[in-house]
């Protein structure tokens, strides 16, 4: 679950998540019960890759490895195959906040002190070093030859990725409460960058000078209480076949043409965890645990799974023409895509995860706040 965060002179992250309002009163998780396995899951390899329980880390999947980042300072490349480690180097005295961009010569991330670095993959050492107005818990994007950063403050700045020189920034204010944000950013080819934001909004930029080509809203803010007015997009934005799709919590699913950026449809959800699609189905994990697929055409919905309400459900990954999602007590979920049902369940972990898991088509990459990070697939 997102953790809230207040916007005053800078941001200040409230210890639990986004339920803890709820106090005693917080519903408990809805017991396992016992399903007719149709299909099943197995663990490929499996890997501890240290602690990433402080910050917005995801393992960034690139040219067949994965590369991933702990708050202790290291950095490593796995083979996807094998699990195999490929390269790792340990930035000393340096903390992480988050996962890494990359391309074939560097790998960027953001530190604990408010630094956006660049590493050389040849030698493990600082190519450059920019100073952020925040520090960003989210993993940098790379959009052509711009690196774009968003920091805590709100702020989204593109830098070159030659030589760090700040290309551009753009800020917008920050309402009292926001929700802890670890993954608003994706990247569209190269012509655009999409941008989930505080208020609901969602932004299209051109990466190359930060002009804003579209921003709508895919729910507003409603509610008498500052807590009840809190609508913001963080998790990230998914765009296919001319599509884009995003969601909010306390707000909406919402669906807009690419390049216009007018709304197709939308549905009422509160979504914090992430969106995935299929050629004809959204799919989303609402904040309460229930799982939802809308028709991508009309935002009908298809069907929607009760039987994780509450137990800390991950974002969707397609595998195998299944949903796969996990839950806080690690347990990876397999629903059929066309009727909800649940067809699969496999231990992989002991906690929740720390991003939306990553689909490799018939794989899924999934990375545990203790630290673990697995590749699962069907057995």
């Amino acid at each position: 679950m997102k953790l809230l965060a207040t916007a005053v002179l800078s941001t200040v992250l409230l210890g639990g998540c986004a339920s803890w309002f709820g106090g005693e009163q917080a519903n408990q998780p809805t017991p396992l019960h016992a399903i007719k396995a149709e299909q099943k899951l197995a663990i490929k390899w499996s890997e501890d890759i240290g602690d990433t329980s402080r910050g917005g880390f995801t393992p960034l999947y690139r040219n067949g490895n994965v590369i991933v980042a702990n708050s202790e300072g290291s950095i490593r490349v796995l083979d996807a195959t094998s699990g195999r480690t490929f390269s790792r180097w340990d930035l000393k005295k340096t903390e992480l906040t988050g996962g890494v961009a990359a391309d074939d010569g560097s790998i960027y991330v953001g530190t604990g002190d408010g630094s956006l670095l660049a590493i050389d993959r040849s030698n493990g050492k600082a190519r450059w070093r920019q100073s952020l107005t925040s520090i960003a818990l989210e993993a940098p994007v790379l959009v052509g030859q711009v690196l774009v950063v968003h920091t805590n403050d709100g702020r989204l700045t593109g830098f070159d990725v030659q030589d760090g020189k700040q290309l551009w920034s753009v800020s917008r204010s920050l309402p009292q409460l926001i929700v802890r944000n670890t993954a608003s950013l994706s990247a569209v080819g190269n012509e655009a960058l999409l941008s989930g934001q505080a208020g609901g909004r969602l932004q299209a930029l051109r990466p190359s000078n930060g002009d804003v080509l579209w921003d709508v809203a895919v729910a507003n803010p409603r509610g008498a209480s500052e807590l009840e007015r809190v609508t913001d997009v963080v998790s990230r934005p998914v765009f296919d076949h001319g599509q884009i799709c995003a969601a909010a919590y306390q707000g909406r699913v919402a669906c807009f043409d690419a390049r216009s950026g007018n709304l197709m449809w939308a549905r009422e959800l509160s979504s914090s965890q992430g969106l995935a699609v299929d050629e004809q189905r959204l799919y989303a994990t609402a904040d309460d645990g229930s799982v939802w697929a809308f028709d991508r055409g009309t935002g009908r919905n298809l069907w929607k799974l009760d039987d994780l309400k509450y137990r800390n459900v991950s974002g969707p990954a397609l595998i195998g023409g299944n949903v796969l999602v996990v839950d806080g007590e690690g347990y990876a979920h397999l629903i059929n895509a066309g009727d909800g049902r649940l067809v699969g369940r496999h231990k992989v972990g002991t906690d929740a995860l720390t991003a939306q898991p990553v689909s490799l088509g018939d794989t899924v990459l999934l990375q545990g706040s203790s630290g673990r990070l697995a590749l699962v697939s069907l057995g």
